[in-house]
């Protein structure tokens, strides 16, 4: 199995991504001797779950995380804050929204740069929101070109591009729609220079074994005769196909996904 530092799970809204990342989390915990996160960006974690499935959650508030990157900056945490509270700082917040979530992602990956004892699964936006995050440094080093941001800017491509380093999870479920945007956020992410990126099928009704296949409600059966097409039109494309699961308790749900991330993993 070839660990990666950072597992980014994203997709359209809707799809699974928090039950997914938090599978992948609870797969990796058991299975490796490093230490692994899981991450909602600069969101708070679902503690009672990752509690239940002996997750760390790992809550990187933004404030905390722009606090530590110019206080590193400026050797001083103090200085950091006062300039924080300054008009002009958190006007450029209000006009760069983009400019927090480079920071966080810093934060991330420098953390990850330090050690190679940590995992950290990353919970990610949805579609749009992602693409900002993921394009943002390379829309900065354009924008500054030269200076101490600059450097930082290309250590983060760096490791962002290096696919010993990351891996990208797009998540789609079987509708045409969801289908299109998953392969379009592919590509974008892509041409953004992500290279390891593995395209998953969730919650597919029509590969699940929990109920006759027989004299089912016409709605269903129309459903799954829906999701076969998608399947045969996309034949080969997902790396992975998760069935739907009528399990109503979420830590069951995230216990029977894990074999499809075993999978999805030890490629």
């Amino acid at each position: 199995m070839s660990e990666k530092k950072l597992y980014i799970i994203t997709g359209k809204g809707g799809v699974g991504k928090t039950m997914t990342a938090l599978a992948l989390s609870s797969y990796l915990q058991s299975t490796t001797s490093k230490k692994v996160y899981y991450n909602t960006f600069d969101t708070q974690p679902d503690l009672e779950i990752c509690q239940s499935l002996g997750i760390t959650p790992l809550y990187l508030p933004l404030e905390d995380s722009t606090a530590e990157y110019i206080g590193r900056k400026l050797k001083s945490t103090s200085i950091a804050k006062w300039v924080m509270k300054a008009p002009f700082f958190k006007a450029l917040f209000n006009i760069v929204p983009s400019l927090g979530n480079m920071i966080t992602l810093g934060h991330i990956i420098d953390r990850l740069e330090k050690s190679d004892d940590e995992i950290i699964v990353l919970d990610a936006p949805s579609s749009g929101h992602i693409l900002t995050v993921l394009e943002s440094p390379k829309n900065f080093n354009q924008i500054f070109q030269t200076g101490a941001l600059v450097k930082d800017i290309h250590r983060m491509l760096d490791f962002m591009q290096n696919p010993n380093f990351v891996e990208s999870w797009i998540l789609s479920i079987p509708t045409e729609l969801a289908v299109t945007e998953g392969f379009e956020l592919k590509e974008k992410l892509e041409n953004s220079g992500l290279t390891n990126i593995k395209t998953v099928l969730n919650n597919v009704l029509a590969s699940s074994n929990e109920f006759s296949q027989e004299n089912l409600p016409e709605f269903i059966d129309k459903k799954i005769k829906i999701e076969k097409e998608i399947l045969s039109q996309n034949e080969g494309k997902f790396r992975t196909i998760i069935p739907m699961y009528l399990i109503k308790s979420p830590i069951e749900l995230i216990n029977n996904m894990k074999n499809h991330i075993k999978s999805l993993i030890e490629e």
